[in-house]
């Protein structure tokens, strides 16, 4: 596919993610009661660690992850997914919204219901990535 344009601006690189993103589908290895699952990552709407555990959730459950979340986000592709502390991971497509808290963090609200807190150290990544 070749995109024409004027010149090469914000909208139409995000375009040219969007279509890499749907054509280089990619996956993640999951389980659900010792199941494997080989599951799209455009369904992942967050992974989070809970009990020494790594989980990933979707609109239709939640997953374990047999892997790291630092090993996971070196592998994940970084214009889709962010890192809001050191026990969460969110796909930048499911956040709602991000709601300064009165203590200076973010809380962010994802297209699931769910919500999340971020931590101050992960506050400059999430000015970057929301342009705030």
């Amino acid at each position: 596919m070749t995109i024409h344009g004027p010149q090469l601006t914000p909208a139409i690189k995000e375009l040219q993610r969007n279509i890499e993103a749907l054509t280089n589908q990619q996956f993640i290895n999951v389980f659900q009661d010792r199941l494997l699952i080989k599951l799209p990552l455009q369904s992942v709407s967050r992974f989070y660690t809970a009990n020494k555990r790594l989980y990933c959730e979707t609109t239709t459950g939640t997953y374990l992850v047999h892997s790291h979340l630092h090993t996971l986000m070196d592998q994940l592709p970084p214009h889709q997914f962010l890192r809001i502390s050191s026990s969460e991971i969110v796909r930048i497509a499911c956040v709602k919204n991000f709601t300064l808290t009165k203590w200076g963090s973010f809380q962010v609200n994802l297209t699931t219901g769910t919500t999340t807190y971020a931590s101050r150290r992960y506050t400059q990544q999430i000015r970057k990535a929301a342009q705030l």
